[in-house]
């Protein structure tokens, strides 16, 4: 009777968590991408929609105002201040517009994703990749606050500043100082147009991140599937020889997602890294001309944080999938190859030999995505920050 009753607290628990692992869809990973570039105008792909070209005409606005007032802005401070949001702005749109006309290609990550996900079979790996799915969504809004929070210092330093400025130095063909009406349009239209940027960076720079992690996700799903084969004492030889032969072509097709990641993202990765190094130094030198204003000293330590995050967490992940690869050759070590006939031990031979090239993002082609990379950057960064420094 106990029993029983132990049984029957349990099972709808199993059988929940089996449901729920069966309808895991790694791409729900980027639902939020998707929602968002549908606001922009990328998609539907058929045509090319006004809304695009409107967004991007604002975006492009601002730049352009940004860098006609660099001729004319006297003191160190507002020079910095413009170069290091125009850099950022810029390469905002380059990606966005990278995005744009690879949004076909985009789409075809879907059937790279969901035949991985068939091959998820077991309750622990579909787990893998719910938690992925779960630790992206994760990854989305912490970007989101992050950047939010830039926007919202940034607009609270310039509207309790002692006297009247914008959020960002930048050249109007109007006097927007002596005016409230022009002025009230002027601080509107910078407010919108780095509102659009900074969800456009949060789609843009979640975007590689979370297929690193996805891909890092069905890599340890693989090394999973791969401890298995041959530890089932019901199936036969031949048998086990399928599930292995099985996995060797399960890593085909990760390394085919893997270059096709690559070709998407990798320039847009390279132009940030190079971004970042720009970015990450100019607030930290600005803190030296800050005038008490504590909105503007949070702005920069929230600027700063937001710069470096971009790259950080392509670093991270990116380094997580080079350590998830590596282990593949520990994890066809583990499975039951001593007991297995010598055509299996000779496949199980060739594939690892096949598994000693890394699996990495190579950002530009050459330059490895990893933690290496990013403490490479900040301190790139920081000899920029000295040189500014002694010249200012």
């Amino acid at each position: 009777m106990l029993a029983s009753t132990t049984v029957s607290l349990l099972l709808p628990e199993m059988v929940d968590e089996i449901k729920f692992s069966k309808q895991v869809v790694s791409s729900d990973a980027f639902k939020y991408h998707f929602k968002f570039w549908h606001l922009m105008g990328v998609y539907p792909v058929e045509y090319c929609p006004l809304l695009y070209v409107l967004v991007l005409i604002l975006c492009v606005s601002l730049p352009i105002s940004l860098a006609i007032f660099l001729f004319h802005v006297d003191g160190i401070k507002n020079i910095l201040n413009n170069l290091s949001v125009n850099v950022t702005l810029i390469v905002c749109i380059l990606k966005f517009i990278n995005i744009f006309i690879r949004r076909k290609e985009i789409l075809e990550f879907n059937v790279w994703i969901n035949q991985l996900d068939a091959r998820a079979e077991s309750i622990q790996e579909r787990n893998y990749l719910a938690s992925a799915i779960h630790q992206a969504h994760r990854i989305f809004y912490i970007f989101c606050v992050l950047f939010s929070a830039v926007l919202a210092f940034g607009e609270l330093s310039a509207l309790f500043s002692e006297r009247r400025r914008l959020m960002y130095p930048a050249w109007y063909p109007f006097d927007w100082q002596n005016s409230t009406l022009l002025y009230t349009v002027t601080h509107v239209h910078q407010f919108v147009v780095i509102l659009v940027n900074v969800y456009q960076n949060v789609a843009n720079d979640t975007f590689p991140t979370l297929h690193m992690l996805v891909l890092t996700s069905h890599v340890k799903t693989l090394n999973t599937r791969v401890r298995k084969v041959g530890a089932n004492s019901t199936k036969s030889g031949n048998e086990s020889i399928q599930d292995l032969i099985q996995c060797i072509k399960d890593r085909q097709m990760l390394v085919l997602y893997l270059r096709t990641v690559q070709k998407l993202t990798s320039a847009g990765i390279f132009i940030q890294f190079f971004a970042t190094g720009v970015e990450a130094c100019i607030p930290a030198v600005c803190v030296f001309f800050v005038e008490g204003n504590f909105f503007e000293l949070t702005y920069l330590g929230v600027y700063f944080t937001g710069v470096t995050s971009e790259i950080f967490f392509y670093c991270y992940y990116g380094n997580e999938l080079i350590y998830e690869s590596q282990s593949m050759t520990n994890a066809i070590y583990s499975c039951d190859w001593t007991n297995r006939d010598e055509k299996f031990k000779k496949i199980l031979l060739i594939f690892m030999q096949s598994t000693q090239t890394t699996m990495s993002i190579k950002a530009g082609g050459y330059v490895a995505v990893s933690l290496t990379t990013f403490v490479t950057v900040m301190k790139s960064s920081y000899s920029l920050f000295a040189l500014l420094i002694r010249v200012t």
